[in-house]
């Protein structure tokens, strides 16, 4: 299969335009300069972990608060009101408030900054809250919980 890409220039004003063709075929979708795919399926953080791992992806990582305000804006618009896991995961409880990291493709990069909710997050040795979602009920603000204690949908991220 060939992949190519589209480039126009920014000539008087034109603004530049790029894609690529290949990157973000259905049932991806494209959210600023990523490639999604937003899925419903009710399932716990690991089982989503495991599910984008098996199709050549990764949990949604958001690096930029730019990239996190577009998804926001693309889970508004589809209204569901449901929650969603992503990437982000607390590698240490012995910190206060945890040491969060995006996890992508084995690497662990620290988050640059943080959109918690109020009283966020809120996970302690006892009592471990070390995935991350986008809480729907909240904005899509960032939430943390057990990676175990239910299921919801989740965001891949090529």
């Amino acid at each position: 299969m060939f992949a190519f890409s589209i480039y126009f220039l920014a000539v008087c004003g034109i603004p530049l335009v790029y894609g690529h063709a290949e990157a973000c075929r259905y049932p991806y979708r494209r959210v600023g300069n990523n490639c999604y795919l937003i899925n419903q399926e009710k399932v716990t953080a690991d089982t989503a972990f495991a599910i984008c791992i098996r199709h050549g992806t990764h949990l949604a990582n958001f690096e930029t608060l730019e990239e996190l305000l577009l998804m926001k804006y693309e889970l508004k618009k589809m209204n569901t009101g449901s929650s969603f896991f992503i990437g982000g995961r607390n590698v240490n409880r012995y910190i206060s408030g945890g040491d969060w990291r995006w996890i992508q493709k084995g690497k662990m990069t620290k988050m640059a900054y943080f959109d918690f909710d109020s009283n966020e997050p809120n996970g302690s040795f006892a009592r471990p809250q070390d995935c991350l979602l986008l809480n729907g009920g909240r904005s899509y603000n960032f939430r943390s919980d057990d990676c175990d204690a239910y299921s919801i949908g989740f965001i891949c991220e090529k």
